[in-house]
Formats: structure tokens, sequence, C-alpha cells
């Protein structure tokens, strides 16, 4: 019986190919930028495409991925100013000096008018659930992004940490 070596050849030709496709372009920075702060000259370099995300309720930014300390963040700044406007992880690596991590559950206070808990587009936000990144080496406060639990509405669940200069908390 004789073996055709097409298969093979194929398999090559396949691999070689999915080498040649565009990766998406991660920025380079070393160090997470503060809120506010002015975006690294890498993290804008790295838009080539134009990439808008969703900040806040009416804003949309550009924003790009970054990898630091082996924890993904997505990172959007002002087209304007160039300053940081919005700093959101998902990575279930990052767990906050306060024992908070994606995948954890979080009584939640109430509807958004109650006790300060207040909607930040598809989430909920409650003042008392934050912590401070041990891995970024600043004292920044993440606010523990949340979906209400379906099966009991006063828990939320962990469902990503974010900065934004557009979250209106309640004093």
């Amino acid at each position: 019986m004789k073996v055709s070596p097409f298969p093979v050849f194929a398999a090559a030709a396949l691999f070689c190919a999915t080498l040649l496709l565009p990766v998406p372009v991660q920025a380079q920075i070393d160090h997470l930028p503060a809120l506010g702060s002015p975006a690294p000259d890498a993290l804008i370099a790295a838009d080539k495409k134009d990439k808008l995300c969703r900040t806040g309720p009416d804003h949309r930014d550009p924003c790009a991925e970054v990898q630091i300390n082996k924890i993904r963040y997505t990172i959007a700044w002002n087209a304007q100013t160039r300053n940081v406007t919005y700093i959101f992880t998902d990575d279930r690596n990052l767990v906050t000096d306060s024992g908070l991590s994606v995948g954890g559950t979080c009584l939640v206070t109430g509807s958004p008018d109650d006790a300060g808990t207040v909607s930040y587009m598809k989430w909920l936000i409650d003042p008392r659930w934050k912590g401070v990144n041990p891995k970024s080496g600043d004292d920044a406060v993440w606010y523990a992004a949340l979906h209400k639990d379906d099966f009991d509405p006063h828990y939320g669940n962990i469902v990503g940490f974010v900065q934004s200069q557009y979250i209106e908390l309640r004093k």
C-alpha cells in the first residue's frame, strides 16, 4: 500500500501560512501608567488600527492591550490630550491587596440607588469592593466590576477591575 505525501505537505503549507497571518499588536511598556497621566508613546504607537474602546456611558477612546508583570490590561486615552482615561483587566492573575480577584463573589449593597452602588456601563461598582494591585507598584485604587448574580441579586460576581475617570461615585 502506497501512502501519498500530500497530507504532510498540505499540513506544512497550512502551518507556514498561519505564521504569515497578522498578529494583533500589543504595546510594549514596562509599567502601568496612572489614570490621568500622559499615555506612553509606545502605547499610542501600538494603536495602528485606531481601535476604540467603550470607556464610559458616552465615551469611546483609543485603546491598546498590554501585558505587564504577567497581567493583561486594556488602557485607553483621550485622543486630544493623550492622557490615560481608563484601565481595565479581567485577568485572573490580578489579586488585590484586599484579596479580591476575578471570579470572586461580593455582597452588593442593593440597587444602584442604594448606599453608593453605581451603574457603570454594563457593570455595577460598589465602592466597598476595591483594592490596590500589588504588582503595579503604585497605590491606585481598582474597583471590582460586578455583574449581579442570576440566582441571588444580593451578590455580584467580579468580572474584572477598572479605573476610569468616567466612574462617578457618590460621596
